[in-house]
C-alpha cells in the first residue's frame, strides 16, 4: 500500500496528483489557512517554541492536544513550509489523517517505508533536515498501531521526526506521551478570532453587524474552523445582506434570543401546564433541539441572582438532563423534566424551604 503525502498547493501546475479546485471556490477554512507561522491568530509562547526549533534545526518530536479548531494542524503545516525549500514540501511530509487507514499495516508498511530514507536537504545551520511524519487525530489509533509507531520512532529518530495530533492526550499511550514534546492548544479567545474574521469578512466583502459578529463567536466557542465555516454558510444563504445575530442564529440552527426570553419568562412565572407548552412549541413547531434550549437557558440562570441552594439544586437538575438526553432518552420527557425543575426551585425560593 503505497502512503500519500502532505496535499499542500504547492504543486507546479500541470504536475500530476491530487485535483486542487480554484481557490475562490475552496472553503474559506482553506483559502484562509495560515500559510506560515506568523500568520497564526493565537498560542504565541507555543508559536515562539516551535520556531527556535526550526531555527536551530532541533525539532523534537511533536504532540499537539486540544479542542478542534484551536490550529494544531495549520501550525505543523506551517512549520513545514518554514523547514523545507518551496516546492518540495510534499517530498519531505507525509500525512495521515481521519480518512486513511492508520493501522498496523499502514505502520508497519507506509510509515516505515518513508521514514527509512533519510532526506537530502540540509537546513540553516547546515544538518541534514528529518522528514516529517504528521498523524492527524493519533488517538483514533488502535494501542496496537500505537505499539508499533512507539518502535518506528525510535528506529528511526535520526532519519525523522513525528508529529502526533490528537484531540485527547489520554488517549495516546504513555510511550508515545514520553518520546514527545506536549502542547496544549486552549480554545481561542474571543479577541483572537474576532480579529482573524474582520480580516476574512474584510477580504471576502462581508459585512457582519457588532451582534452577528458576538453571536458568531459565541457560537463557535473558540473553535476557529467551525467560526468560518459558520461565517460563510452566512454569506453564502443571505449574499449581499448584514450578517447580524438573527442571520447567525438562523443558520446554525439555534433558537432566537426572543424565543429564548419568552421561554424564561414562561419558565421562571407561569403554571406547569404553559411552560410545557412554550417548550413543546420550540421544540416542535420551530424545531429546536432540547439540548440547545437547554444550553441557553443554563447561560441565562448563571447570570440571575438566586439562592444558593435554589442555584445549586437547579444546575444539578440541567446537568442531569443533559446527561439523559446525551443518553439518548426522550426529548419530550426531559423538556418536561426541565419544567419540573424550575417549579421545584420556584417552590423552593417561595417557601423557603
Amino acid at each position: 500500500m503505497s502512503a500519500e503525502p502532505m496535499e499542500i498547493d504547492d504543486t507546479p501546475e500541470g504536475s500530476s496528483g491530487v485535483f486542487l479546485p480554484p481557490v475562490n471556490e475552496l472553503p474559506w477554512v482553506e483559502k484562509y489557512r495560515p500559510k506560515s507561522l506568523e500568520d497564526l491568530v493565537a498560542h504565541e509562547e507555543i508559536i515562539e517554541t516551535i520556531k527556535r526549533f526550526v531555527g536551530m534545526n532541533a525539532l523534537p518530536h511533536l504532540l499537539l492536544h486540544g479542542p478542534p479548531g484551536t490550529g494544531k494542524t495549520s501550525t505543523i503545516l506551517a512549520c513545514a513550509k518554514q523547514m523545507y525549500p518551496e516546492g518540495q514540501v510534499r517530498q519531505y511530509v507525509l500525512e495521515l489523517n481521519a480518512s486513511d487507514a492508520r493501522g498496523i499495516d499502514v505502520v508497519r508498511e507506509c510509515i516505515k517505508q518513508f521514514v527509512s530514507s533519510r532526506s537530502m536537504f540540509s537546513g540553516s545551520l547546515g544538518s541534514k533536515m528529518p522528514k516529517l511524519v504528521i498523524l492527524d487525530e493519533a488517538d483514533n489509533m488502535t494501542s496496537v498501531s500505537q505499539f508499533a509507531l512507539r518502535r518506528v520512532i525510535e528506529q528511526y529518530s535520526s532519519n525523522a521526526r513525528f508529529c502526533l495530533i490528537c484531540n485527547y492526550s489520554s488517549k495516546i499511550i504513555p510511550a508515545l506521551q514520553s518520546r514527545c514534546t506536549k502542547f496544549r492548544f486552549a480554545p481561542l479567545k474571543d479577541s483572537e478570532a474576532k480579529a482573524r474574521v474582520e480580516y476574512v469578512a474584510r477580504c471576502e466583502g462581508v459585512r457582519i453587524s457588532e451582534d452577528g459578529m458576538s453571536a458568531l463567536l459565541k457560537t463557535g466557542e473558540g473553535d476557529m474552523r467551525k467560526v468560518l465555516n459558520t461565517l460563510q454558510s452566512c454569506a453564502m444563504s443571505y449574499p449581499g445582506q448584514t450578517v447580524d445575530a438573527r442571520v447567525i442564529h438562523k443558520v446554525a440552527g439555534l433558537p432566537q434570543p426572543a424565543s429564548i426570553d419568552r421561554l424564561e419568562t414562561a419558565l421562571c412565572n407561569l403554571p406547569v401546564k404553559e411552560c410545557i407548552e412554550a417548550v413543546e412549541d420550540l421544540r416542535v413547531k420551530q424545531g429546536y433541539s432540547v439540548t440547545d434550549l437547554l444550553h441557553e437557558i443554563h447561560d441565562r440562570m448563571v447570570k440571575v441572582n438566586m439562592p444558593p441552594r435554589a442555584r445549586n439544586l437547579l444546575f444539578r437538575d440541567l446537568a442531569e438532563i443533559e446527561y439523559r438526553l446525551a443518553s439518548g432518552c426522550s426529548e419530550k420527557t426531559q423538556g418536561a423534566a426541565l419544567v419540573g425543575s424550575f417549579h421545584e426551585v420556584r417552590e423552593m425560593m417561595t417557601t423557603g424551604k
